[in-house]
C-alpha cells in the first residue's frame, strides 16, 4: 500500500507506532467515549493481524487527522469498519474526500459499501447521508446495551 493523495490530506497504511495515539484520541471523543472503549483495547484491534483489513491514517498538513479501517471481503462490498476525523480536522471536507475515495475503490469490486453507526451520533448520520448511504436496520444492542447502531449501505451501481 502506497500514500494515496486526497483533496485537503492523505492517506497512509496505518504503523503499529500510529495505534497508540489514535486510540488515545478515539477514546476521547464520541461515539467510542460515550460506548466505553478503552485505550488498550482499542490499540490492540488497531494493531491485530486480519488480512481482511486494510487501515489507515488520514493525515491533514502533516499530522495525524483520522483513521479509516476497511473489512474485505463483506456482504457483496466492503465495510467501513472504523471512520473517524478527529476534531479539530473536521469541517474541512476531509472526510467527504475520504469517503469518496472508499467508495470508488468499492465500486471495482462490489454493488455497495457498508457501514454502521451509533443512533445517538447525529453527525455521523448526517455525515452518512449527505454521501449517500441509506439507513438499512437498527442492530439493537451490537455495542452497548441500550444503544443501537445503525447498519447503512451506499449502492454503487
Amino acid at each position: 500500500m502506497t500514500t494515496i493523495a486526497l483533496d485537503g490530506g492523505t492517506l497512509r497504511p496505518l504503523e503499529p507506532a500510529d495505534a497508540g495515539p489514535l486510540a488515545l484520541a478515539l477514546t476521547a471523543m464520541d461515539p467510542w467515549a460515550r460506548l466505553g472503549y478503552v485505550a488498550p483495547a482499542l490499540e490492540g484491534y488497531l494493531k491485530r493481524e486480519d488480512a481482511a483489513l486494510t487501515r489507515w491514517i488520514v493525515e491533514r498538513h502533516g499530522e495525524m487527522a483520522g483513521a479509516l479501517a476497511l473489512r474485505s471481503p463483506w456482504l457483496r462490498g466492503p465495510y467501513v469498519e472504523l471512520f473517524a476525523i478527529l476534531p479539530r480536522h473536521q469541517g474541512h471536507g476531509l472526510g467527504g474526500a475520504v469517503m469518496d475515495w472508499a467508495a470508488k475503490g468499492a465500486a471495482r469490486v462490489a454493488p455497495n459499501l457498508w457501514a454502521c453507526v451509533s443512533d445517538f451520533n447525529a453527525s455521523a448520520r448526517s455525515f452518512y447521508a449527505r454521501h449517500g448511504f441509506a439507513e438499512v436496520a437498527p442492530l439493537d444492542g451490537l455495542v452497548q446495551a441500550g444503544a443501537s447502531e445503525i447498519l447503512l449501505r451506499k449502492r454503487l451501481e
